[in-house]
């Protein structure tokens, strides 16, 4: 979709597993209904918000852009689908990554602005970057302009947690997970971290190539006006000392 905005959502209701198509535009972004109740839902947050199931939030989890080779570094045993349709494989010998392809969005289809509320100027309407947030809807954003200029991740606390920003060098999307490192450096498509672990074709390893399990906050790598307007006290992240604007 034009905001990218995927997230996994579990669509169980008090043990009733709730069946969901997309029912229009709310705020530039597709707007949820179950069809056993037609209560309305927010597919970013997983939120009910309007009929029966009203205030109920579904279990959500985030979902990471990754391609065949970290599926497989991930399970070996993973059975990868692949389109063979000439198109597909048109674009994407065309567009090579997903931050080429959204970078070449430039604009919001006519359809979507009549749904927009009262935008947030910080940033650009269709700026894009990763937005996290936590149980309280405390959330921050971003910008993948930012990332980049930190050379290419950065360290943050949020929620009083310390969080790495990063910019997965196989699907140049940004990518967020909790860790104790103070510090990092990148060798090659290599993130060494100083708490003794590397980000590594997506998985997170020990010194001795152990896999470490990982934490991660809620996220979504996402345009700048859908998650503003649905976190709309989102703090926007900034590089200490970079230039205002």
């Amino acid at each position: 979709m034009i905001c990218n905005t995927g997230v996994g959502l579990t669509p169980t209701v008090e043990g009733e597993v709730l069946t969901f198509q997309e029912q229009g535009l709310y705020d530039g972004l597709f707007l949820l209904a179950d069809l056993e109740t037609g209560t309305y839902w927010n597919h970013l947050t997983g939120e009910g918000l309007h009929g029966p199931n009203a205030g109920t939030v579904l279990a959500t989890e985030p979902v990471l852009h990754t391609t065949v080779a970290q599926a497989l570094a991930a399970d070996p045993d993973a059975l990868v689908a692949v389109s063979d349709h000439p198109r597909a494989a048109a674009q994407a010998r065309r567009v090579g990554t997903l931050a080429r392809l959204l970078e070449s969005i430039r604009g919001v289809p006519a359809m979507f602005p009549a749904t927009l509320g009262t935008e947030d100027d910080r940033r650009d309407r269709m700026d894009i970057g990763i937005g996290i947030w936590d149980a309280d809807r405390r959330a921050r954003y971003y910008s993948l302009s930012t990332v980049h200029e930190a050379g290419g991740a950065v360290l943050d606390t949020f929620a009083g947690k310390r969080v790495l920003i990063y910019d997965d060098p196989s699907t140049h999307s940004l990518q967020a997970l909790y860790t104790e490192a103070e510090g990092f450096r990148w060798e090659g498509d290599v993130l060494q971290l100083d708490s003794g672990t590397r980000i590594e074709n997506g998985l997170l390893l020990a010194s001795d190539d152990r896999r470490v399990a990982v934490e991660r906050p809620q996220q979504v790598f996402t345009r700048w006006y859908g998650f503003s307007l649905t976190f709309p006290d989102t703090d926007v992240f900034e590089r200490p000392g970079a230039a205002e604007s």
